[in-house]
Formats: C-alpha cells, sequence, structure tokens
C-alpha cells in the first residue's frame, strides 16, 4: 500500500512540475482591458478570473483547450502554445455577441472616421430594425458644452430643431413633419429608461442630460419603435459613457468660456475595481444671454454604481439631478424683430426646473443565447413659470404677476426577455434561420399636479402664489396609468433575408380633475368682461393593439436595401387642455391622435470611404392636434384640425476623399450632406378652406453640409445649415398678426466653425464660432411662455473649451 501511495505522489509531483502556466490579457473591439473575464482551462477544470486591466494566468498544459466567457461577448476558445510560459504579451480579443447574427455592416473604423452610422441589429436586449442611427459623441466636433443641436444632429435626416435656447438647457426636436415642441414626439429615455415629465399625460421633457457626459444618442424610426412606446417620432435614446474599464479611477475636467458671459465647468471622475464600476459628474453652467432679459444657471449631477454578481449577472443604480433658473426675454413681435432682434420687452419672466431621476438595473445573461433585463425607474421633479402672459403687444406695467406650478411624480418598471435561436440546424451545415425573439412588459403609473394663479409683483424669481390655499386661477391633478405589452421577433433567412414582426398591446388610462377659469369677452373690443370659475373633471380609458413589420435584404457586403410598416398612437395631454392661456383656447372635445408610418430606404458602407442612407417615407396622422384661428374671434384654438400625411425623401451621404487613393496618409478630409424633402398637408379637416394646407412648423427643404480635415492632431469642420420657410398654424397665415402669434416662419441659413486640437489623450482644446456670420432669423412664434411672439435664435457666438484627462 505504501508503495502505491508512493507512486501516485510521484505522478502528481511530476504533473505538477510539468505544468505551466498560460497568461495573457484579453480586451475587447477597441482594444481595452477587459475586466473580470471567467477563464477555465477546460482540460483541468481549473479556474482564475480576470485583472482590471483584463490581465490572466491560469495553469495549462501544451495542448489545453482554454475558454473565455463574459456576459455580453463571444465565448472565446483558445488552444494553450508551446510559448504559454513567456507569452505574458500575448493579447486576446473578445467579441460583442451582438455580431453572432448581425449583418456585417457596423465597421468600427467607419464609426471613427464618421461619428455616425447604423446600429447593429441586436444590441443587449434591444433589436434595432427600420430607420435607425447612431451618433458617437467622441470625436464629434463642435459646441458640445452648449450641445448645439445643429451641429450634434447634423448628420440626421429629417430633423427640425427649435433653436430659442442657446444655452442648450432644453432640446427641441421633431422629426419627419412632426413638431419639436419639447421633444415630446418622441420617447425619450436615458441608458434605455424615461426621462420625460410622464410618458402618456404630459410626454415633454425639460431635462436634456449634458453632450459631454453622453457616449453616443440613438434614435429608432419605424417597427423596432414599438419596443418603446406609441410615440410617431420613434425612440431618442440617450446613453451615457460607460465607467471605464481599465482603472481604477480615472478624472476629466472640461472647461468651457464663451460669448455673452458664458461659462461651464464639467468635472467627471469614473473607474472599477474587481467587480465593482463606479462613476459621478457634474456639470455647472450660467451666462447672460444672447438677449436683454436672459439671464440663466444651471446644474446637472449623475452618479453611478454597478456590480457584477459574477460573469453573467450586473446590477446598479442611477441616481440623476438638474435644477436650473433663466430669466426669459419673452417674444418679440415682426416689427420689434426686424428692428433689433436682442431686445426685450419683458422684464419680470422667469423660469425655473428641477429634476430628479433614480433607476435600478439588472441584466442576468441565463446563457449564452437568453438574457433578462429589468429598468425600474421613478422621477419626482417639478418646473415653474412666473411672469406677464398677455400679449406682447400689452405692455407689462407691473403689478401681481401670473405663475404655472407643475408637479411631477411617475414611476414605472419595464421587463425584456431576449432568446437568440437557430432553426434547421445540422452538424454538416450551419443554420438556415437565425434569429432573435424579445417579448417584454412594462407598467407605468404617472401624477402631474398643476396649478395656476396670481403671485407676488416685483421683477425677481420669488415663485410664490399670493393665495396658495385657494388658488384663484386653475388647479388639476392629472393621474395616469399605463400597461403594455409586446414582442418583437426578428430572423435571419441565409445570409441576405432578414424579417422582423412587431406588436404592441397598450392600456392607457387618463383623468383630469380640478377647476379653471373661463374668460367671457366683448364680442366688439374683445375686453375681458368676466371671468368664471369651471369645475371639470375627465377620465379616458383605451386598449390600444399596434403592430409593425419590416424586411431587409442584403445587397452587398455592406449594403440593405430595407422596408418597413409601423402603427402609431399618441393619448391626448390634459395638461395643455386645462392651463389657461388668454391667447389660446382648447377644444374640450379634443380626441387621441392615431395613424401609421411607412418607409423604404438603402444604406451602406463602400471600402471605408463612403457611408449613405437614403429613404422615403409616408405618415397618416389622423385627428392631428394643431394651432388655429378660433372663427369668429381673434383667439387661436388648439383642436383636432384633421387627418394630414406627411411624405418624403431623406438623404445623408459622407464621403472620406483622402481613401480614394491607395496611398496611406496622415490626413483627412470629408464632406458630408445630409437633405429632406418633407410634404405635410391636411388631406380631411372640420374647417374646409384648411384642406389642402401645409402642416404647421414643418419646412418642406431642409440641408446640413460641411467640410472637415484632420491633420495628425488638428481637426477643423465648417458647416452650412438651411431650413425653407415654415407656417405656424393650420390656417396657413403668411402676413404675421399683430401680436405675432401667427404668420410665417421665413427661410434661414447659419454657418458653423469649429475645431480641435488634442495633445495625446490627456489635453485637448475645443474652439469654434456659432453662426459666425450672424444671420438673424427665428425658428418659432410661442404662444405662451417663452413668449408669447417670436422667439429669436442666437447671434454669432466663439467659444473654447479646455479638456484635461487624467487616468491612474
Amino acid at each position: 500500500m505504501r508503495t502505491v501511495v508512493a507512486i501516485i505522489s510521484f505522478l502528481m509531483v511530476f504533473v505538477s512540475f510539468g505544468q505551466e502556466n498560460y497568461s495573457g490579457i484579453i480586451v475587447d473591439q477597441e482594444n481595452e482591458g477587459v475586466p473580470g473575464i471567467k477563464v477555465q482551462n477546460l482540460a483541468s477544470k481549473a479556474l482564475a478570473r480576470a485583472s482590471n486591466k483584463g490581465e490572466f494566468t491560469i495553469p495549462a498544459n501544451y495542448g489545453d483547450t482554454i475558454q473565455f466567457t463574459f456576459s455580453q461577448y463571444d465565448t472565446l476558445l483558445v488552444v494553450a502554445g508551446k510559448d504559454m510560459s513567456t507569452n505574458n504579451n500575448n493579447r486576446l480579443k473578445m467579441c460583442y455577441e451582438t455580431q453572432e447574427i448581425g449583418e456585417v455592416i457596423i465597421v468600427k473604423k467607419r464609426m471613427a472616421d464618421f461619428n455616425v452610422g447604423f446600429m447593429p441589429p441586436i444590441k443587449g436586449v434591444r433589436l434595432n430594425t427600420g430607420t435607425n442611427s447612431i451618433i458617437e459623441l467622441e470625436n464629434l466636433s463642435g459646441a458640445k458644452s452648449t450641445g448645439n443641436a445643429r451641429e450634434m444632429y447634423a448628420k440626421v435626416p429629417g430633423l427640425n430643431i427649435w433653436e430659442n435656447d442657446g444655452s442648450g438647457i432644453q432640446t427641441g426636436i421633431g422629426g419627419r413633419g412632426l413638431s419639436p415642441k419639447r421633444t415630446a414626439n418622441f420617447n425619450t429615455r436615458q441608458n434605455g429608461y424615461d426621462i420625460s415629465a410622464d410618458a402618456l399625460g404630459y410626454p415633454e421633457s425639460y431635462y436634456t442630460p449634458p453632450i459631454e457626459a453622453l457616449k453616443s444618442i440613438e434614435i429608432i424610426r419605424g417597427s423596432a419603435a414599438l419596443q418603446f412606446g406609441t410615440q410617431f417620432g420613434g425612440l431618442l435614446n440617450f446613453e451615457i459613457l460607460a465607467p471605464v474599464k481599465h482603472s481604477p479611477f480615472e478624472f476629466t475636467s472640461r472647461i468651457t468660456g464663451g460669448g455673452y458671459g458664458y461659462f461651464s465647468t464639467f468635472n467627471r471622475i469614473s473607474g472599477s475595481h474587481k467587480r465593482m464600476y463606479y462613476q459621478a459628474y457634474h456639470q455647472y453652467k450660467r451666462g447672460d444671454g444672447y438677449r436683454e432679459n436672459s439671464h440663466f444657471y444651471q446644474h446637472q449631477a449623475f452618479a453611478q454604481l454597478g456590480y457584477y454578481l459574477n460573469e453573467n449577472w450586473t446590477v446598479g443604480i442611477e441616481f440623476t439631478h438638474m435644477n436650473y433658473l433663466t430669466k426669459q426675454a419673452g417674444g418679440l413681435t415682426d416689427v420689434a424683430f426686424q428692428e433689433d432682434p436682442r431686445q426685450s420687452v419683458r422684464d419680470r419672466n422667469w423660469f425655473a426646473v428641477d429634476w430628479n431621476l433614480l433607476a435600478l438595473t439588472s441584466n442576468y445573461q441565463i446563457n449564452k443565447t437568453t438574457t433578462f433585463d429589468i429598468r425600474a425607474f421613478g422621477m419626482i421633479s417639478n418646473r415653474r413659470t412666473l411672469g406677464f402672459l398677455g400679449k406682447i403687444t400689452q405692455t407689462d406695467n407691473g403689478g401681481n404677476r401670473e405663475m404655472i406650478y407643475s408637479d411631477f411624480i411617475n414611476g414605472g418598471i419595464e421587463a425584456r426577455f431576449m432568446k437568440k435561436y437557430s432553426w434547421f440546424k445540422s452538424e454538416t451545415s450551419s443554420a438556415k434561420i437565425k434569429g432573435a425573439l424579445l417579448v417584454g412588459a412594462r407598467v407605468y403609473q404617472g401624477e402631474t399636479k398643476t396649478k395656476q394663479g396670481t403671485a407676488a409683483d416685483g421683477d425677481d424669481a420669488n415663485f410664490v402664489f399670493i393665495h396658495p390655499d385657494d388658488v384663484e386661477g386653475s388647479s388639476f391633478v392629472y393621474p395616469s396609468v399605463n400597461q403594455a405589452l409586446f414582442a418583437e421577433n426578428m430572423f435571419f433567412l441565409g445570409k441576405k433575408w432578414r424579417f422582423n414582426l412587431g406588436v404592441r398591446l397598450e392600456n392607457i388610462s387618463t383623468r383630469s380633475e380640478g377647476f379653471y377659469k373661463q374668460y367671457v369677452v366683448h364680442p366688439l373690443n374683445f375686453d375681458t368682461l368676466m371671468v368664471n370659475r369651471v369645475t371639470d373633471s375627465n377620465a379616458v380609458s383605451r386598449t390600444v393593439p399596434l403592430f409593425g413589420a419590416g424586411v431587409s435584404y442584403k445587397v452587398g457586403k455592406s449594403a440593405s436595401l430595407y422596408t418597413n410598416f409601423t402603427q402609431n398612437y399618441r393619448a391626448i395631454n390634459f395638461t395643455d387642455i386645462r392651463v389657461t392661456n388668454p391667447n389660446v383656447v382648447v377644444d374640450p372635445n379634443i380626441r387621441d391622435e392615431y395613424g401609421f408610418t411607412a418607409e423604404l430606404g438603402f444604406r451602406g458602407l463602400l471600402k471605408d470611404l463612403l457611408i449613405y442612407d437614403l429613404s422615403a417615407f409616408y405618415i397618416f396622422y389622423g385627428d392631428k392636434i394643431g394651432l388655429a384661428p378660433k372663427p369668429k374671434t381673434v383667439k387661436k384654438e388648439r383642436t383636432n384640425i384633421g387627418d394630414a400625411q406627411n411624405y418624403g425623401l431623406e438623404a445623408f451621404a459622407e464621403i472620406d476623399w483622402m481613401k480614394l487613393g491607395t496611398e496611406k496618409r496622415e490626413w483627412s478630409l470629408n464632406t458630408f450632406v445630409n437633405a429632406s424633402y418633407i410634404n405635410a398637408n391636411y388631406i380631411r379637416s372640420k374647417e374646409p378652406n384648411y384642406v389642402g394646407n401645409k402642416v404647421e412648423y414643418v419646412s418642406e427643404f431642409m440641408v446640413k453640409t460641411g467640410i472637415s480635415t484632420s491633420f495628425k492632431s488638428w481637426t477643423f469642420k465648417i458647416q452650412y445649415s438651411f431650413n425653407s420657410a415654415q407656417f405656424s398654424d393650420a390656417s396657413n397665415a403668411v402676413e404675421a398678426s399683430g401680436d405675432a402669434l401667427l404668420g410665417e416662419v421665413p427661410a434661414y441659413s447659419v454657418f458653423d466653425f469649429s475645431g480641435k486640437y488634442a495633445f495625446k489623450k490627456y489635453f485637448q482644446v475645443e474652439f469654434g464660432v456659432n453662426n459666425f456670420t450672424n444671420s438673424n432669423y427665428f425658428t418659432r412664434r410661442a404662444t405662451g411662455y417663452p413668449g408669447p411672439g417670436i422667439l429669436p435664435s442666437e447671434g454669432i457666438n466663439g467659444y473654447v473649451t479646455l479638456q484635461f484627462k487624467f487616468a491612474k
């Protein structure tokens, strides 16, 4: 027996002395180390885990198979080689698993060169079909501190942008003829969860994350948008920079100075340690504004903490805070705008917002093909407006002011389950059909409380009602409840065809309860004769099924022809209905909007030197809500004007001219063109005179084009933007009304210049001049705050940004 034990011991010692170590570094597609990778020797079953920098060491013999696994990455198998004991510089690359069944159209090199691209068919627990765009912001040139939307969204076709806020505090974007008002026609999210005031009852967003904090901006239109809601515009998702994976601590600081007293600081810390990752940032900006009476300041803060429970399960928490105060210069008449667009006739108007968001996330990869993701989110926020809301032709003679105070409280939870599958797979042939099935559910509840009444006089930001316990103007509560089930299936037939089918079942309940004041005016001189207090309550519940489908065909290695169809729905906005505005009346019988979107397009990449996307679309917009003159009065009415159709063409292309030659060059020269033609008109209306009229706030022609060049560490860009004339109401009034609420919004052109110098990875200087031709123009006529009247856009404005980055 002793002899046997001795022999076994000898063999074990011999094996241990004969075994070596296999070492290296695991990197991702950006060539950065990936922490926490599970490493297993399939022969000996030995286990190890990669360090924060992606470094690993595992006992192995020559010929052993080493397996590397991690959530969201393809499993990697490597056979240990003869030189494994000295292979400390061995770099092994893991690929994102989204490429497993995705079309070969996402190229990292392209993203770096063009700053824009198309999303892969599968990303995380999301399917990206139809028209989609992703704006990569890391190397994008432009005024990031102020979030100049003309530059940030320059390469996304069909977007109309309201430009009355030069500080970037609020963003107004509309696509394909939809209203840009506070981006309300998009389902607006941050890192995949809601950020708007009330996703159904008041889908407007007073909060926009700082561009300096973002990795990318994602826009999804078409059938895939049913995963996120019912909006006509689709999804607008702000993706915040992920915490750094290769360092326990990284610090980034940006300081910006600009015209009109503008100053901004942005500071961010980020890192990862073992299984934990974190980040936090703060942005502060202030300025005097382009116009008189337009001072502002803003604070934004964000904190994120995440933890890998194991290689397949990640949990995290995110908190966002934003507050700002701005003095509103009010609107102008057309005559005053022509005299001096920088003047102001309102010096007592203020606007304040306090925004707080909390999100809890959990992502569990059950196996290589199955993922379960759940996100819970909530918000407690408010907004306050204070001032004189009378027509811009009326003089503010002091006295008490009008105030609107709104509280927003909402919360929800959204769960997604994705299963990737293969059919007809055999040992001798690859799968003929591959695909992914996404199913999900959402529960959401919101409540908006709005009070309108008389506030104190003076000219300061004193947001206090004179009678806080008995507001004399209006007081309403708007509860909303929403449950939704959705499913999206995408499958690949062979190597060229891709099909997707989507369905969403939406149950919506919205209510309003409270009172408002009703004005009785003289029929001849329209002076106010009486103000009545009217008690009102309303409740609407509906179940809405929606359907979408799409087809894509790969024409070449990196080109696709696609088409899709999706139904749309937009619930009425009770808060817009019951806010009392002396300039506008609201139809008490206003109804929900409904319709559908269809599109056909061709997009792709040609030899890494040309990226392009050409598409045609048609939107049917039933019972469209808009603004029109109210018959037999001087007031304007918000009502269901009728059925509208928006159809048009969108085109985007960018070329890197230096890649036309075969010789490798140190500098680049790029040109991009983004053009759209949109014909939006009313095809049916309760007012016969409106049939055939153009839909309000739709530029028939929009063009953005630019040229950029880079040499070594220098980058320069010049951009030109053009919008054709727009109408501000359904009557298509060309001549301006005396109060400037109605009338044409003339065509305008704007030039922007930007540049950058980067010293390695640690120091960077950005600079530019927006509207360097000092064009005087405006993009909207406001009916209430922050007007009423014409809201001039900013004139010439320069800026300089210094960036410093330190990593441990």
